[in-house]
């Protein structure tokens, strides 16, 4: 129940998007050659050119990044569609030009480059495809892509429900929904890329097509308990031990959710905030939950209030950063006889980052350890609606992703950053299979049975651009097959940016 738009004529096999970012030259006479096309295609002001130094509206465009490091990239032409015909009638011309380079924005909040930026060439922006409306007859709402979470939860609050959508409000909509999409809601309902997407695009990314609508399941939702609370790192031993009680308990209370992120600033101060969600005005006074509750905190800013009001103030502490950030993404399989990992990967990560974190010259950097719990029941609902691209089943066992964010100011410092990140992954990927094979042993000699065969695949939203993350799935070479099938001169594959089959 999704509109999309794949290319029409063949076309030439193209550069990929990595060698245009690297280029100094002005955009190509085929580039502006597709602009000049598409914007006689569409109607008067909904192209915008970067030889045109004086538009507003293009500035505005290239700068409304959550990273700064994307704010410096510049299209040779901004497309801003206000329909599914745009869309289309823009693809048309970039069929007849297999040089050009595209890009597809949303929200802007991914902090890679190339994904929704692209140098010198083409960028399709949603800017005026934003919002959702509900139809109440069938229980669905209509969402568009462009955008953030507070549009669409905005639009759908006078209605009485909410989708599974982005647990901050400044996230982006369909980067978000095509990349899988982990939400305060998922434990009751799945990952937000389950309802209604075609199999291959619940997890895939935008290769197969740009999605012009997503019509998904709404559920009925009133005011929710939640925000976030900051603690000492003297809390650390106790939050790790909640951390650890809560995880495998989703089937037991769905309704409750948490981000836990362990930071790491300038000067190696550290420190916790939790994000907090219950489905439900008040949460509750037993149970894996309400022992985080009963950690002194620093500064607690949760109430009873709206779940749009909750992933507005979520949101807005995020963009208070103003800095270049990066991502990047683990799994790992929890495990019940070790409630130490926590901060044993914490402990990693603060050894990795201490050097360039102990220079207060470096003003406004930070890093931090997210632990997000991805509890068996998610796994079961997306087999329940169909399956998805990363392959998630009811027999899957828990687990945590973790999101490993830096945040800075120096353009200088992008690859140490990036690099730091780099060596924590794999150091977790040596790390997994001592501490499964620890939990072995100890299962052994209890008589106990072992996991076997755990199922880890890389989460795309929170993944950085070089990581392979459709590789890590299940069914990569059926997707990889499927993908050339519908693309077979590279369109998508290989003239737009984002992660490949």
């Amino acid at each position: 129940m999704q509109r999309i738009l794949r290319r029409g004529a063949p076309l030439v096999a193209a550069s990929l998007l990595s060698c245009c970012l690297c280029a100094l030259a002005a955009p190509s006479a085929s580039t502006l050659q597709a602009c000049a096309d598409i914007d006689a295609a569409l109607p008067a002001g909904q192209v915008v050119h970067h030889a045109a130094s004086s538009s507003i509206r293009y500035h505005a465009e290239t700068a409304k990044y959550w990273s700064t490091a994307l704010r410096e990239v510049e299209p040779a032409c901004v497309v801003l569609p206000t329909s599914a015909a745009d869309v289309a009638a823009a693809v048309r011309v970039l069929n007849r030009y297999p040089d050009v380079e595209l890009a597809v924005k949303s929200g802007g909040h991914d902090p890679n480059v190339g994904h929704a930026t692209v140098q010198d060439g083409v960028l399709i922006a949603f800017h005026d495809l934003v919002g959702a409306t509900y139809d109440a007859g069938a229980g669905l709402a209509r969402v568009r892509p462009g955008g953030e979470w507070n549009d669409v939860i905005g639009d759908l609050e006078p209605s009485g429900v909410a989708i599974v959508g982005g647990r901050l409000g400044l996230v982006g909509v369909g980067g978000y929904l095509l990349q899988g999409g982990i939400s305060f809601l998922s434990a009751q309902y799945g990952l937000a890329a389950d309802p209604d997407l075609a199999v291959a695009m619940r997890g895939g990314g935008n290769q197969f097509g740009i999605v012009t609508e997503f019509v998904v399941q709404a559920h009925p939702i009133g005011k929710v308990w939640g925000g976030f609370r900051f603690y000492a790192d003297l809390q650390e031993e106790e939050i790790y031990a909640a951390l650890h009680d809560f995880v495998p308990g989703g089937p037991d209370d769905p309704k409750a959710a948490i981000i836990l992120t362990s930071l790491l600033t300038v000067g190696s101060t550290e420190s916790h905030a939790i994000f907090y969600f219950y489905d439900g005005p008040e949460p509750p006074t037993t149970g894996p939950f309400a022992k985080f509750l009963e950690i002194p905190s620093i500064l607690d800013v949760t109430s009873t209030q709206s779940y749009s009001s909750l992933l507005f103030a979520n949101g807005a502490s995020a963009e208070l950063l103003n800095s270049r950030v990066s991502f990047r993404t683990f799994t790992i399989p929890y495990i019940a006889s070790n409630p130490g990992l926590y901060a044993e990967i914490r402990d990693q990560w603060r050894e990795i980052t201490s050097d360039y974190l102990k220079d207060i010259g470096h003003l406004v950097a930070l890093c931090s350890a997210d632990f997000q719990p991805f509890p068996s029941i998610i796994g079961q609902h997306s087999q329940e609606k169909g399956g998805n691209a990363l392959g998630l089943s009811g027999s899957d066992p828990d687990r945590l992703i973790i999101e490993l964010q830096c945040s800075w100011s120096d353009k200088d410092d992008d690859e140490t950053l990036h690099a730091m990140s780099r060596q924590m992954t794999s150091w977790l990927q040596g790390k997994v299979p001592e501490w499964l094979a620890a939990a072995a042993a100890a299962a052994a000699s209890a008589d106990e049975p072992a996991e076997e065969g755990l199922y880890l695949p890389l989460f795309m939203n929170d993944a950085m651009g070089d990581q392979n993350v459709t590789g890590s799935y299940r069914d990569y070479a059926k997707f990889k097959a499927l993908q050339r099938s519908v693309d077979p001169d590279g369109l998508f594959n290989t003239r737009s940016g984002g992660y490949k089959y």
